[in-house]
């Protein structure tokens, strides 16, 4: 069985790495801190074509921007500076410790529906607020009655509801360890011939504005980059979503969060994705799939993202619905797009509204 904690302290890390201790998302934190505790279905930030999966309706055909209002300042976090100027050497190490021995971290009890919430509020209060706990969360039986065992890698808590100094305690705790994981792996940077940050940045802003009609420009924004495969291809990840979203969520509200990959080398955006936190996807039945796939309307509606939206002229060669069981489950209907010059785009709508979930496009081979 793969260590489970380990792949989760590896792709929070390498996010805390690319873009900044808080580039991820707003489910990644809490999952850190109770590994096995059950969160609502979100992906990880940057995994944006095979996981996302919910949108509040957005009219394709709008012609205004809505732009997303923050209310007040931008919200700043300095929790950042705030560990590398305060974390002891002895404290990394033992984090270190914890890290290289742990196996699968488990609860004495489930952390109850009003817990998580209180917690998600308190997040955000301890990252953007600078809500501190009184003293830190303990590690070993004894000093009291809520505690993590870092030898047995137990969360032990007390049979009541745990208070907010409990919960900022572990909030605390998570994110030290974050911050000492990402200290050991290796920062990627794009070569010479790569676009900058800045590039991919607005790149990405702009193919959000064209799919959905939406200015994230007052959006958070958490940029990442890696490099992957024998050629060590160069991609930007780039995940826009609300300030405080987890008291967004804790509190129930409706919000939407993007993400982009762009290729870094050519400056192509590959895939664009909303993902929608109040959307209630419907699985599509063997029945409907029969309807679906002699029904023209979905191979038009998605004709019209590729040129209407995504602003594509070029002649179009092939257009065919995607038969994928993955794809019913998530109630998505995938409609392949190939252009006469080889490249070809997949566009993924929801059943049964026709609303875009996520544009992926795939370059002409070399050669072509």
């Amino acid at each position: 069985m793969k260590n489970k904690t380990k792949n989760i302290l590896t792709a929070l890390a390498f996010c805390a790495v690319s873009g900044g201790l808080l580039a991820f998302n707003a489910y990644a934190v809490p999952n850190i801190a109770t590994l096995t505790q059950s969160e609502p279905v979100a992906q990880q930030s940057f995994t944006a074509s095979a996981a996302q999966e919910k949108p509040v309706a957005i009219t394709l055909a709008s012609s205004k921007v809505p732009v997303l209002n923050v209310e007040g300042k931008v919200p700043v976090s300095t929790v950042e500076e705030e560990l590398e100027r305060t974390m002891t050497a002895e404290e990394m190490q033992q984090i270190y410790n914890y890290i290289d021995n742990s196996k699968e971290v488990a609860e004495s009890r489930k952390m109850s529906d009003q817990e998580v919430n209180r917690r998600k509020a308190l997040e955000d209060r301890y990252v953007y607020d600078g809500v501190r706990p009184q003293n830190k969360l303990p590690l070993k039986p004894g000093v009291s009655s809520f505690y993590f065992d870092i030898g047995k890698d137990i969360w032990i808590y007390p049979d009541r509801e745990l208070t907010d100094e409990e919960l900022l305690q572990s909030i605390d705790w998570s994110y030290r360890v974050v911050f000492a994981q990402s200290k050991r792996l290796q920062r990627q940077q794009p070569d010479a011939k790569d676009i900058v940050k800045a590039e991919a940045l607005a790149m990405a802003r702009e193919s959000v504005s064209k799919l959905f009609g939406v200015d994230v420009s007052k959006m958070e924004a958490n940029v990442a980059f890696d490099k992957f495969g024998p050629e060590q291809k160069g991609i930007w990840y780039v995940h826009f979503q609300p300030y405080k979203v987890r008291t967004l969520e804790a509190n129930g509200s409706a919000f939407m969060m993007y993400d982009v990959m762009i290729d870094a080398l050519s400056g192509t955006v590959i895939d664009t994705t909303i993902f929608n936190s109040a959307y209630k996807r419907t699985p599509v039945t063997s029945a409907m799939n029969k309807q679906i796939r002699q029904d023209p309307s979905w191979i038009e509606a998605a004709k019209a993202i590729v040129v209407k939206k995504q602003g594509d002229t070029r002649p179009i060669q092939k257009s065919t619905i995607i038969q994928d069981q993955v794809y019913d489950q998530r109630g998505v209907v995938a409609v392949s797009i190939a252009m006469k010059d080889g490249s070809s785009y997949i566009v993924e709508l929801r059943y049964p509204e026709k609303m875009l979930r996520c544009l992926i496009y795939e370059p002409a081979a070399k050669g072509k």
